[in-house]
């Protein structure tokens, strides 16, 4: 966006970029491209080092970490990728040793990756060098959850050749723990099988040519993309699920079932029973037509992506303008775009949509405020977003300028952010966004918000409700709109005609909680 006429661009305002790793092979680059896409820029970061330096005697450079570490909130993604070249030989004594080189060996990596950023977590730097520390604050040891994902390439080939009709993609079986998924008897291997790699430790998520993207694009919010694993996690190792066709189809069956918390995991009818899950399962969500409605519905959600990237890349190019009373530190600013980043593609929808209805409004009036907010009585209800519309006017220009302009609307969105922390106490923060109206034609700045709960005093809640009516704001009950939706919108008429396949009909929100009501029903029972 154009930045407005007038606006400070001091150089002291400036500050060094954040260089990121781009990934040393060409496969590792397009890890890192596709993590940057589902995960954006400020929390992911290919290639870092620890300064553990090469032959233990301090000299020379600093060994890489793990080819991509993902840190947003409470959650550490730690990736390690190989590209192995199938080996020669008989079948299970190739898969064996490939196994070895490609799952194994990254599995270790991955292993001590996590062992060194609890023991020296402000031993982590982007470069070899090891002089630019690792940016941004990782979560508190107590909070930390780590995730384990290998990206183990190399061997699609030969697992369609092997099993008939079949995508490529690893089958997982769960059975196979710790050595069984690389025995030295080839007699006793299972070809093309991954089951639980480290059953003592970090659960080890194997994803290989086929199911990196898919699961990457189909979980494209780092929100989506940890739920997933977590409740794979406890699934596979629970003993409930007996053979996955391949990672894609567990990911299908994952999206088209939902829990008693009304949240997608991997609940069965019958919950005494093992399940095995099949080959087609993928194709068939993804060629229904509501899975087609879906996406076209989420598009607007990427809106909201888009507004979190116009902050994150400013913070990360040292870019960010800040007010003369204000000092910019990436470890604070990024708290703001982290919570924008902690939501999921089906809640972006709605916060997009309130986005663009916002900025309609906002051109024809001279100041309008809009906020997300989930009630007292739900789940997930400690975060409120809101976007705030302030026109720049032509008066302004002999009363500071832009800058005096910039001052006053950010001193109105941080009445509006205390304003509703003092009328809403569930909540525990607010994360808003001010800025022009658009086509104004004088260019545009976004300011971001932050602020957190606190245990007002009587004078401070006196003076916040005395703020709000000098601005004329926040007075009396506010207009809420209530905002809701199916995941998978509802279609007039769904015809589905698939020869030999098992059919699927994705439900829609009222059908999931019934599903859910009978599944608890049968377990009392």
């Amino acid at each position: 966006m154009r930045k407005p006429t007038g606006m400070d661009d001091r150089p002291e305002q400036l500050r060094p970029a954040i260089i990121k790793g781009v990934g040393v092979t060409e496969t590792e680059r397009y890890l890192a491209n596709l993590a940057e896409k589902s995960f954006l820029n400020l929390w992911s970061y290919p290639s870092p080092y620890r300064d553990q330096k090469i032959g233990g005697n301090g000299a020379g450079d600093g060994k890489e970490l793990c080819d991509l570490l993902v840190v947003c909130g409470d959650h550490i993604i730690i990736f390690s990728e190989k590209n192995i070249e199938w080996p020669n030989g008989d079948l299970n004594v190739a898969w064996g040793r490939w196994v070895k080189r490609a799952v194994v060996a990254a599995a270790k990596q991955a292993k001590g990756a996590e062992r060194w950023i609890d023991e020296h977590p402000t031993r982590i730097f982007l470069d070899r060098d090891c002089k630019n520390s690792f940016p941004i604050d990782l979560p508190e040891p107590r909070k930390r959850k780590f995730h384990h994902v290998i990206v183990a390439r190399g061997a699609s080939d030969q697992c369609k050749k092997y099993l008939e009709a079949h995508s490529g993609s690893l089958l997982i079986q769960p059975s196979l723990k710790g050595d069984m998924n690389c025995l030295n008897d080839p007699s006793m291997i299972v070809p093309f099988a991954i089951g639980d790699v480290n059953p003592d430790g970090s659960y080890v998520h194997v994803l290989d040519d086929v199911s990196l993207d898919i699961v990457m694009q189909e979980l494209d919010t780092i929100r989506d993309f940890t739920d997933y694993l977590r409740k794979k996690e406890e699934f596979v190792r629970s003993g409930r699920l007996k053979l996955a066709h391949g990672e894609e189809n567990l990911l299908a069956y994952y999206a088209t079932r939902i829990n008693d918390d009304g949240d997608h995991d991997f609940v069965a009818d019958d919950a005494s029973s093992t399940i095995s899950i099949a080959r087609e399962y993928y194709q068939n969500w993804v060629s229904n037509p509501q899975y087609i409605a879906k996406k076209k519905a989420d598009r607007v959600s990427y809106v909201w992506d888009k507004f979190i990237t116009l902050f994150t890349e400013h913070m990360l190019d040292g870019t960010s303008i800040t007010l003369d009373d204000h000092k910019f530190e990436l470890r604070k600013n990024e708290r703001g775009v982290r919570y924008m980043a902690l939501e999921t593609r089906f809640k972006r929808r709605s916060h997009g949509e309130a986005i663009i209805g916002a900025l309609e409004r906002g051109t024809s009036e001279d100041a309008f405020f809009r906020m997300m907010l989930s009630p007292a009585s739900t789940k997930d209800n400690e975060t409120a977003f809101f976007i705030m519309m302030f026109k720049y006017q032509d008066w302004m220009e002999g009363k500071g300028g832009y800058e005096q302009y910039r001052r006053k609307r950010t001193e109105r969105a941080m009445i509006y952010a205390q304003g509703v922390l003092e009328r809403y106490p569930h909540l525990s923060r607010i994360v808003g966004i001010s800025r022009e109206p658009p086509k104004q034609g004088k260019g545009v700045s976004e300011d971001l918000i932050y602020g957190e709960q606190a245990d007002w005093t009587d004078d401070e809640r006196r003076q916040i409700k005395e703020d709000c009516k000098k601005l004329g704001v926040l007075q009396g009950p506010l207009k809420m709109q209530h905002v809701a939706g199916d995941e998978y919108p509802e279609l007039n008429q769904i015809v589905i005609e698939r020869p030999d396949a098992r059919k699927m009909a994705i439900p829609n929100r009222k059908q999931r909680r019934i599903q859910a009501a009978m599944t608890r029903a049968k377990r009392k029972t």
